[in-house]
């Protein structure tokens, strides 16, 4: 094999071991928001509260992950909009 295609290839598993390294970490991350998330709704229903209480609880925090994500989506807007400008100009 040439000094060339050895280099080559390198860069190549270089490159793919990289791509990995991220796929496994947003895995990884996903995985912990997923379990989280799952947690916090066992927690909730397993909780000594009624049903009132609970359903109450569940709302709420619907809610407020609902306006996060709103505003999370706001701030991405607002980004997108900034970036699109600087690139006009």
């Amino acid at each position: 094999m040439s000094d060339e295609a050895f280099d080559e290839l390198d860069e190549e598993l270089d490159e793919a071991t990289l791509d990995d390294g991220r796929n496994a970490m947003g895995s990884f991350l996903g995985g912990l928001v997923l379990g989280a998330v799952v947690g916090a709704a066992i927690g909730i229903l397993f909780a000594p509260s009624s049903g009132e209480v609970t359903r109450r609880r569940i709302r709420r925090r619907a809610d407020r992950l609902r306006d996060e994500a709103g505003e999370g989506v706001d701030d991405l807007k607002r980004e997108a909009r900034r970036r699109i400008a600087r690139l006009r100009n």
